[in-house]
């Protein structure tokens, strides 16, 4: 399925594949790439890592002798939802090539990134390469919001630790650190990508618009570091919550010796009392055990105290 758009008298509108300026594919099968590949002459790796979306962006320039060289930019999209869906499954590729004055954008079947693109920025468009970089503008904004809903997550699990560092919550670190991890590799690939297609002359003559190149170039910069900060931070949570963990083992540890020395002042006692030897003070008297029993409770309170007041429990 294909949807195919010109430039008419200074507007954006629909028009047949004929006569189309930009066209947006949707079915991505194995047999419609390899159609899209012999039916416009596209280099036969064009597809290449589609697969693996955080690691699909890139430029690349195809010479022609009869005409200008075509580009090819992949870029990475992730659809904004559920946050208890991990990020990578939420990426999709999106594939655009520059060939003969013409605009090919092919996304997933059940991608809604064109309709926004066209929703959005629609009344902006004024070349081809335009239609690119704003469709880069968008991709960066939900970039954007996915790391706020990050941030999100960071606060919350910010909060948990102070009371909290059960596995759920130990796996939720986790969980979040994978995300972040997908999106800084991703965002940092996608900054190679857009650097090098702005570095390109030819591109830049043709979009000839230095506000819009600088936009894209701002939403690049910022979303770098934002993605950089939100590692710190989510680093900073882990290493709180190894810190609550150890911190809660010691305590552990600390009173488990304690109890081992309040029994050990008691089996000290019991063992004395247990020589096999004569002369033990009542040993003859009706009261021996009794007595024992006594000096095992002032032992024993008496190393319980001592400890307590150590602060040892």
């Amino acid at each position: 399925m294909a949807q195919s758009f010109k430039f008419k008298d200074g507007k954006f509108t629909e028009s047949s594949i004929d006569e189309a300026s930009v066209l947006f594919f949707h079915s991505l099968s194995s047999e419609d790439k390899q159609e899209y590949v012999d039916r416009f002459n596209l280099p036969s790796d064009v597809f290449a890592l589609d697969e693996i979306p955080s690691v699909a962006p890139r430029f690349e320039k195809i010479p022609h002798q009869d005409s200008d060289d075509s580009l090819v930019v992949v870029l990475s999209n992730v659809s904004n939802g559920n946050n208890d869906i991990p990020v990578e499954d939420r990426f999709e590729t999106l594939t655009f090539i520059l060939k003969n004055e013409q605009l090919f954008c092919f996304l997933q079947e059940d991608s809604v990134f064109d309709q926004n693109l066209i929703h959005h920025y629609k009344d902006k468009f004024d070349s081809i390469e335009s239609v690119l970089v704003y469709a880069g503008i968008l991709m960066y904004s939900n970039l954007y919001a996915e790391l706020q809903q990050q941030k999100a997550a960071i606060d919350e699990l910010n909060e948990i630790a102070k009371s909290s560092s059960s596995g759920d919550t130990l796996r939720k670190v986790a969980g979040t650190e994978r995300n972040l991890v997908f999106l800084e590799h991703n965002i940092e690939t996608l900054d190679e990508t857009v650097t090098n297609l702005l570095d390109n002359d030819l591109f830049t003559s043709r979009l000839n618009n230095s506000a819009l190149e600088y936009d894209f170039k701002w939403y690049s910069r910022q979303v770098i570091k934002l993605v950089h900060v939100y590692r710190d931070l989510l680093d900073s949570v882990s290493s709180l919550f190894s810190d609550l963990v150890s911190d809660n083992l010691n305590k552990i540890m600390k009173f488990l010796n304690s109890l081992s020395l309040v029994l050990a002042s008691t089996s000290l006692v019991s063992e004395f009392w247990g020589i096999n030897a004569g002369g033990l003070p009542g040993e003859n008297s009706d009261y021996g055990t009794i007595m024992v029993l006594i000096l095992v409770l002032i032992s024993t309170g008496s190393m319980t105290l001592f400890l307590k007041k150590k602060d040892y429990f």
